[in-house]
């Protein structure tokens, strides 16, 4: 009996509380019927949903169809005439309905074959036994389905959170979250809501007002008129008077006290800086990187770490050892109020709910009993016994304490709920894709029904990105795109966090997707074959086409060598004159014949003077004289000798009167006779004959 009554009475509790993160999920959510007979909580927390023989699942946000091919179930023999379930194990689901037995793989999320070859045939067989049918509502289920006036109830089920999902026979699903204390929503005529807006000072005309150190108080006036009031004389003194450009300030909104003479005066067009010890302006050094964004400050907040907090139009900002911070994440960025909690906790006012900024931002919303409404500028509190108050536009104000409200649990794993590659879903995403399967979509939730907006989520697709990519949309699914990725080994990582700001496990996914085969390891090995090949042929053309050249350019060489070599023996052969320049053919050659002129100049009328001895004379053997004398005249060095002697005697032939054989003692003959034979093979003529042949030329050039 008293245990009945503690049902009635949390059933009571219930009808209280229960509109708040109550959800009604219907065909607009993805059911495709509203006839719900089965709701079966899987491993994984995703809720399996039988509507009249057309299943589907949930994914955190909503539902998706599941394929379900009848000709793959077990029609059965008679029909039943009630649903029911069968674990085996925890990765295959066993269900019945009145016409035909399913097998669902859990791991794979998908119908597999149930015919009469199945090994598992007695598991069929026992599923259609009474002691498996669908469980009915539990006493204190029932309580809470009056409560909630929930009609036709076909099926009940408690998750993993404590929350009650109830399947309808033709409205769909309601859900409702676990008990707890919430939120409080205060009227018109609760004093709390004008305590809250008169934390702001705004009595009369008075806009904002704030206690100086020295006793002071700093009024606003008139939307733009700045006041010292002194209390002990009860008089104002005006610093518009003082200071004329504050009159370009439209409407003040608020300040901000920052030690015992400074404060910040923030306005909806900008802000400033006044030393209330010597009347004087300054600007906010900070105020132009905020005014990116936003140039209409709506509040301002100084926390017990020292840090400036400031609200605008378009952003949170926070201001610490003058580092701006912008604040991301949360569910709006107009920023209505800012308010600290019992534990030095920020919490911000938005014009969508509230969000607690530290130590980790949730957004809190309709699943928390907040209106999903505007609050009112600066019109937030804390009161005695800690709760948090915020007034809302529209006459009302929501309260509700902190540690009610955010409770500290362990963070949910993440499940992939859905996996679309090129747009196409994938009930198992395959290890390896082809190269032309690279827009990927994954569809991730915590499955958190309760509060999926405390929930924040951060993923990234390893060896592509370092950086983790922080989302929290708080509507209890998040989708990533990944659009044309290259090849390559990939693991995506997804983590969660809820309220207490800790990350939970780690879900991997790894997948390989494949290049084409035009870049595959073997053929970019062919490339590297064919620019080797390619390179090779390049290298011996080149090099046949320089041997070729090198070839050309020495066998001009040697032709042009062979001309000089010739015109030199030529020169030597012709003239009676030995010039060095024109018979050597190079460098060396006419300084060696220089030097054998001199030496047989110098022992010109020594007939014992021959081959050994101008070897001596030029430091050279013998052999090598001979060789080189070949080579540049082709003949011996002994002929050398006797051609230069000749060709002395010729000139001296003409240039002098001496007696034949004065002139063949003078160039080394030992007799007149032996000097004119030799001379006739040379000349072709005897001396007598060469020297009247060149006095006839002479006479007759005359």
């Amino acid at each position: 009996m008293r245990y009945k009554y503690l049902l009635l009475l949390c059933g009571m509790l219930l009808c209280v509380t229960s509109v708040m993160g109550q959800r009604h999920f219907t065909v607009v959510d993805g059911l495709p019927t509203g006839e719900v007979r089965q709701i079966v909580e899987l491993p994984n927390g995703q809720m399996l949903v039988n509507c009249e023989g057309v299943f589907c699942i949930s994914n955190g946000q909503s539902f998706d169809v599941i394929p379900c091919d009848h000709s793959k179930a077990y029609k059965q023999l008679n029909y039943g005439n009630r649903y029911g379930l069968l674990w085996q194990g925890d990765s295959v689901l066993w269900l019945r309905d009145f016409y035909y037995i399913y097998r669902f793989d859990v791991k794979q999320r998908m119908f597999v074959a149930c015919d009469e070859r199945h090994p598992d045939n007695r598991l069929r067989d026992s599923i259609l036994s009474s002691a498996h049918d669908t469980p009915q509502p539990t006493a204190e289920q029932q309580y809470v389905i009056d409560s909630l006036r929930v009609g036709d109830v076909t099926v009940a089920t408690k998750d993993r959170q404590g929350g009650l999902w109830f399947g309808t026979r033709s409205n769909g699903i309601v859900y409702q979250p676990p008990f707890s204390v919430k939120t409080i929503i205060h009227t018109n005529d609760d004093p709390l809501i004008g305590e809250t807006r008169g934390a702001t000072q705004r009595n009369g005309m008075t806009m904002f007002s704030v206690s100086l150190r020295d006793g002071r108080i700093l009024r606003c006036n008139a939307l733009h008129k700045l006041t010292y009031y002194l209390s002990e004389e009860q008089k104002e003194v005006s610093l518009n008077e003082k200071i004329p450009l504050l009159d370009k300030y439209r409407y003040m909104v608020g300040a901000c006290l920052l030690d015992n003479a400074w404060v910040v005066v923030y306005t909806q067009n900008g802000l400033f800086m006044l030393d209330t010890s010597a009347d004087t302006l300054a600007p906010f050094k900070q105020a132009k990187e905020i005014e990116h964004y936003s140039s209409k400050y709506n509040c301002m907040l100084k926390d017990r770490n020292g840090q400036l907090w400031v609200g605008t139009q378009n952003g949170l900002f926070m201001i610490s050892k003058n580092k701006t911070t912008r604040v991301d994440g949360l569910a709006n960025n107009c920023i209505r109020s800012l308010v600290m909690d019992a534990d030095g906790h920020l919490w911000a006012g938005t014009s969508y709910g509230v969000s607690r900024v530290t130590p980790s931002i949730i957004n809190l919303g309709t699943d928390d009993g907040i209106p999903a409404k505007s609050m009112m500028d600066r019109a937030a509190d804390l009161t005695q016994n800690g709760r948090l108050v915020f007034v809302i536009n529209g006459g009302q104000a929501v309260s509700f304490h902190p540690d009610e409200l955010i409770r500290d649990e362990k963070p949910l794993p993440v499940v992939l709920t859905k996996i679309e590659v090129n747009g196409e879903d994938v009930r198992l995403l395959q290890d390896n894709l082809s190269y032309d399967h690279n827009y990927l979509t994954f569809y991730f939730s915590t499955l958190n029904y309760a509060t999926p907006s405390h929930d924040r989520y951060r993923y990234r697709l390893r060896d592509l990105e370092r950086a983790w990519n922080v989302c929290s949309d708080g509507c209890g699914q998040v989708t990533v795109d990944y659009k044309a990725l290259p090849p390559g080994d990939y693991c995506l990582e997804v983590q969660a966090a809820n309220a207490s700001g800790d990350w939970g496990p780690v879900t991997t996914l790894s997948f390989v997707i494949s290049p084409p085969w035009w870049l595959t390891w073997w053929t970019k090995l062919i490339y590297v074959c064919l620019a080797l090949i390619f390179a090779c042929s390049l290298l011996f053309l080149y090099l046949k086409k320089k041997k070729a050249k090198m070839e050309k350019e020495n066998d001009d060489r040697v032709n042009r060598l062979f001309e000089l070599r010739e015109q030199a023996r030529h020169q030597f052969a012709a003239s009676v004159n030995i010039d060095p320049d024109k018979v050597a053919v190079n460098a060396e050659e006419e300084k060696l014949m220089t030097q054998m002129l001199k030496a047989i100049e110098t022992h010109i009328n020594d007939e014992q003077y021959n081959a050994d001895l101008l070897a001596r004379d030029i430091a050279m053997s013998r052999a090598s004289l001979y060789k080189k004398m070949q080579t540049m005249l082709g003949i011996t060095p002994t002929d050398f000798i006797r051609n230069v002697r000749l060709k002395r005697a010729a000139k001296m032939l003409v240039d002098s009167q001496l007696s034949i054989s004065e002139i063949a003692a003078l160039v080394g003959f030992a007799t007149a006779r032996n000097f004119s034979t030799q001379f006739k093979k040379m000349f072709g003529v005897l001396p007598s004959e060469y020297r009247m042949s060149c006095i006839q030329n002479d006479t007759d050039n005359q």
